[in-house]
Formats: structure tokens, sequence, C-alpha cells
């Protein structure tokens, strides 16, 4: 029987997350649109889009504040164990052994199928910044937002030792149907491709309880990270 104190955290929780899935539509826009401002760009979707053409690496900071942000400030407010995000040494191998491999199969794939990457001809020391920040916001960051989501998930519906649990596949296929809203261009088949790359890292991250190998293999794999590291580095 659950107790009305569990009942009332669980419920405390599930608002967060609803607030973390919000923001990340609510927050990403507003930043684009602060960023477009601060630019002198007009504040409708032809301008922001123009916008985004042109200079692609500012999109970062909308991925930061917008995605990977809050769940880390929220982590750092509550007092959150970095372990609970699988965050930790234990099963660092096996979590490395079994992202690698997948992440491997799909790069070969995607230079098979041919890159289409061009320079943006940044000057120093603006590359350095948006090729890092690009890195942090759509490799590491990101992932850490999946699986935070999913442990917290998981915390209310009382699944979190189950490795195929809801709250895996319920994060795993919001966020990646959001790219057909935050990545158009991609259509719906980029948006499939990231439910089962995150759906494989996400079985990965439950099965050895360590987030690292996820983080890194989501960082090779993620076409945007390599799109901009190049441009903005060539």
């Amino acid at each position: 029987m659950v107790r009305g104190g569990e009942v009332e955290k669980r419920n405390k929780r599930a608002l967060i997350v609803l607030a973390v899935w919000l923001w990340m539509f609510i927050g990403s826009i507003a930043t684009i649109a602060l960023v477009a401002c601060i630019k002198g760009v007009p504040l409708n979707l032809e301008g922001l889009v123009d916008m985004l053409n042109r200079e692609p690496y500012l999109a970062c900071y909308g991925e930061v504040v917008g995605v990977g942000a809050l769940p880390l400030l929220i982590s750092l407010a509550r007092g959150d164990k970095l372990e609970m995000y699988g965050l930790r040494r234990q099963g660092a191998l096996k979590s490395l052994a079994f992202s690698l491999s997948p992440a491997a199969v799909i790069l070969v794939t995607r230079v098979i199928r041919g890159l289409s990457l061009k320079s943006f001809g940044l000057s120093f020391p603006y590359n350095i910044w948006y090729a890092a920040l690009s890195v942090l916001a759509y490799g590491p960051l990101e992932a850490f937002f999946v699986v935070w989501l999913i442990v917290n998930t998981d915390a209310i519906l009382d699944t979190l030792n189950k490795t195929a649990s809801p709250g895996l596949f319920i994060t795993v296929l919001v966020f990646g149907l959001s790219h057909v809203i935050f990545s158009p261009q991609g259509g719906f088949l980029n948006a499939v491709e990231v439910i089962i790359e995150f759906a494989v890292l996400g079985l990965i991250f439950k099965h050895t309880g360590n987030s690292l190998g996820p983080m890194v293999a989501w960082t090779l794999i993620n076409g945007q990270v390599l799109h901009l590291l190049v441009g903005c580095l060539t």
C-alpha cells in the first residue's frame, strides 16, 4: 500500500517531469527568440528560420537552456546523487563496450550514405567556443536530459528496477517525436531513427546502471554534433 507521503512525493516529481518537458519547447524557443532580438533579427518564423539557416550554431543556446540546463539545475537543487543517473565508475567499461558497438555501425552506415558538411567561416575564438558548445549541448547534455527523464519517470511509476521500463519507452518516444518539430528538415524518418537509437542506448543504461557509454555513443552518432563541429572548425 502506498502511503500518503509517498503519493505526494510522486505527484511533485510528476509535476517536475511535466515542467521539464514543457520547458524543452518553451525554453528553447524563448532562447532562440532572445538571440534573435540581440542580433536584430525580426521576431517571426521566417526571420528565425533564416537566422538559423545562416548561423546554425546559434541553436546551441536553445539546446543548452531548453534541454540540458533545467534537469541539471533541478538535480543540483534537490541534492540528487549523480549515481542515480548512471554517472559512476561501476559498470563504465561494460556500458562503453555495449554502446560503442552499435555506434560504430551507425557511423559506418552514415559515412556510406554520405555526409553533407560545410564551413561556417567562423574566426577565432568564436570557432572554438561554438565547437565546444555544440559538442556539449548535442552530446552528453542531451543524453543526460533523456537519462534524467527516464529515471524520474520510472521513479513516478515505481519501475526503476525494470530494464525495459515504461519510463524508458515513454521518454524515448516523446523525445524522438519532438524532432519532427525541432528538426523538420529530417522529417518523420529522422524522428524514428532517434527513437530507435535512444531505445538501444536507454536499454544499455538500464542494464548496466551506467550512462557513460550512452553519452559517448550519442555524442558520436548525433549528426548535429558532427555537422556543427566541422562547420565551426573549418
